[in-house]
């Protein structure tokens, strides 16, 4: 009776690794052909419109940071025909104790803090370097307009330096994740050929017959 130990190392001494491979070394490296190039494309024309992207983005937070001026606009003239500051109309309304004047005070002072965090955001994303633009776009983006501006997003052809410059990079990326996902894949290939190896010299120290491979009639 066969210990569970010495069942595997006989159902691994079953299996030519060698000769599995083998069998499928060349379709594998068809595909691995294809697959490279795929990723590579996949990742240039991904990135390569990040620069499109980045535009209509930016018109898009532009709109958004005119209609918070003109709102805060009119609060200040209504403040300034009383002769108040705007800081000064908000917090009138904050300390009048009476609520809806709160919450109308609440709404102006979110308006206006919306108002520095749009303009902040717009400086920071205009005066972007090309080769900083991504890293500050996704330290400065509102995801809102962001999701608002990719269901209306239209795809365009890189035709700037920049543009180019993205799909070359994304092109990098596109290569170097198909060769991380390969080293992945080809772990457990290597795993199963220690194993054997392993097992192997396990037999041959404890004196097991080796498991002769059955031959075609």
């Amino acid at each position: 009776m066969l210990s569970s130990y010495e069942l595997l190392i006989v159902v691994i001494k079953t299996v030519d690794v060698k000769k599995m491979w083998k069998f499928l070394k060349h379709p594998l490296r068809f595909f691995d052909g294809i697959l490279d190039r795929v990723f590579a494309v996949l990742g240039a024309v991904a990135l390569s419109q990040f620069p499109q992207f980045y535009g209509q983005y930016m018109q898009r937070l532009g709109g958004h940071l005119d209609e918070a001026r003109r709102t805060i606009d009119q609060y200040f003239k209504a403040a300034e025909a009383l002769n108040l500051s705007l800081a000064e109309y908000i917090q009138e309304h904050l300390d009048s104790g009476r609520e809806i004047f709160i919450s109308s005070g609440e709404v102006m002072q979110g308006l206006l803090e919306r108002l520095n965090a749009l303009e902040k955001s717009y400086l920071a994303l205009q005066d972007a370097g090309m080769l900083n633009r991504w890293f500050v776009f996704l330290r400065e983006v509102d995801w809102s307009i962001a999701a608002n501006t990719w269901r209306n997003f239209v795809p365009g052809i890189p035709t700037t330096l920049e543009g180019l410059i993205y799909a070359f990079t994304g092109l990098l990326l596109g290569w170097g994740l198909y060769a991380l996902l390969k080293m992945l894949l080809h772990l457990p290939v290597r795993a199963i050929g220690a194993t054997r190896h392993q097992a192997r010299q396990k037999a041959e120290q404890e004196g097991l017959q080796p498991v002769p491979h059955l031959k075609k009639k």
